[in-house]
């Protein structure tokens, strides 16, 4: 094999697993939203600890500013972010919300009925990997094909149209992939959570 097809082929390898990084860490978000949200979380949580408390649409916007959405309940939220690890609990929830739901009477994180049975869950991770890496060689094929096959070099012309096509069903199947891992972490990591949240309803109580 040509050297040249060699870097080539393992430019692509790299470059798809650079993309996967980056499309793993997209959501850490940078340090100056990092110091903003900070601050309204702490101004937040001091505000809901007054007595009298504001008024229960202000708390329910809060809730939904501090989760960035307003897809998932306000009760919800309260829950997650008395977890021992509030913001990965939430960030978690939010992102794998298709897969998992909270039992408000166990006070559980649980996979939702379809999605209980581990393999219902594999077969989707492998699918969802295989149409990552498929899409991902797709879209940067005419790069990859063109000296082998002898291709004129406008054939290298055709990744306007298979980056953006190929590329956007290999982004959201990677996120598909890492939607149902971020949920079952978070159903996993109960164990760690139970003990405080069986703390804080005594206490209520």
């Amino acid at each position: 094999m040509d050297i040249e097809i060699i870097i080539k082929i393992t430019t692509a390898i790299f470059a798809v697993l650079g993309a996967a990084k980056i499309i793993y860490e997209f959501s850490s978000g940078s340090k100056l939203k990092l110091r903003e949200e900070y601050r309204f979380a702490k101004e937040f949580l001091n505000d809901i600890d007054q007595k009298p408390k504001p008024h229960h649409l202000a708390i329910e916007r809060g809730y939904y500013a501090i989760a960035g959405t307003s897809a998932i309940k306000a009760s919800e939220i309260s829950h997650l972010i008395s977890l021992s690890s509030p913001d990965k609990s939430l960030k978690d929830y939010v992102l794998s919300r298709k897969y998992v739901e909270l039992n408000e009477r166990s006070h559980k994180i649980e996979f939702r009925k379809k999605y209980k049975n581990r393999w219902s869950r594999n077969w989707r991770k492998g699918l969802c990997l295989t149409v990552y890496f498929l899409g991902s060689f797709l879209a940067i094929s005419p790069f990859i094909l063109t000296h082998p096959f002898n291709l004129e070099l406008k054939f290298m012309l055709l990744a306007f149209a298979t980056i953006p096509c190929f590329g956007f069903f290999a982004f959201d199947s990677l996120r598909g992939f890492i939607k149902i891992m971020r949920g079952e972490t978070l159903v996993n990591e109960q164990e760690k959570y139970t003990p405080l949240i069986i703390v804080k309803t005594e206490a209520k109580k």
